[in-house]
């Protein structure tokens, strides 16, 4: 599957924690298109899933950026990462929701095997109790040696669907997110943002993803 139009964003400057998360909310309340957004992150953070508990991060990751992701998943940390998101909006014609994982998964595993990584599809979800993303594997993740390189979350309503991925533990090739983008859509375009999308995002961190009542609301 491929989508018939894709807009690209590649971030040039890195972000706070409160102000990618809002980014990602702004582009799924407005984008008219699928979005790939590739970011990057301007000190050492934490994000961690909507139903994770503020107990489960606030003494392991004193001292970083922690900020509740509107997605689902574990806890994942964030710095020297591959991150991505890619919104669809409800217009989009889109398989199911673990379908449309493994589609992505795939996309990035088929890249990263051009590159001589030898990535392994995760065919089950690892029974193992953890709230850190990458300690454990659910299907359709991507590992090389047996480790955790590539997960997502995903939000997913009447309005779009949002999903938000980190790729670690390597050193993704240069210019990634195109090829990435290339693999996911059959027509890419540069996505242009407006200064109504940044008043708007600006708006979101501040009011909710940089507030305590956010973050800690579990």
């Amino acid at each position: 599957m491929k989508l018939d139009q894709l807009l690209l964003i590649q971030e040039a400057n890195p972000r706070s924690a409160a102000e990618n998360m809002a980014f990602d909310e702004a582009l799924f309340l407005t984008a008219a298109c699928p979005v790939l957004r590739s970011y990057r992150w301007i000190r050492p953070s934490v994000s961690f899933g909507y139903f994770t508990a503020w107990k489960e991060v606030a003494l392991p990751y004193a001292g970083r950026d922690l900020v509740r992701r509107w997605t689902g998943g574990g806890i994942v940390q964030h710095g020297r990462d591959f991150t991505y998101s890619l919104i669809c909006p409800g217009s989009e014609s889109l398989p199911p929701t673990l379908e449309f994982y493994r589609i992505v998964h795939m996309a990035i595993a088929n890249i990263l095997r051009n590159f001589g990584c030898p990535v392994e599809i995760a065919p089950f979800t690892e029974a193992i109790r953890s709230c850190a993303c990458f300690e454990k594997s659910v299907q359709f993740d991507l590992k090389i040696r047996g480790e955790k390189i590539a997960g997502a979350a995903i939000r997913r309503n009447s309005k779009g669907l949002l999903l938000q991925g980190s790729i670690q533990r390597l050193e993704v090739p240069a210019h990634f997110d195109k090829m990435l983008a290339a693999a996911l859509g059959k027509q890419v375009d540069s996505f242009v943002v407006t200064e109504r999308l940044m008043e708007q995002a600006t708006r979101i961190a501040k009011e909710k993803y940089g507030a305590a009542e956010w973050n800690r609301r579990r």
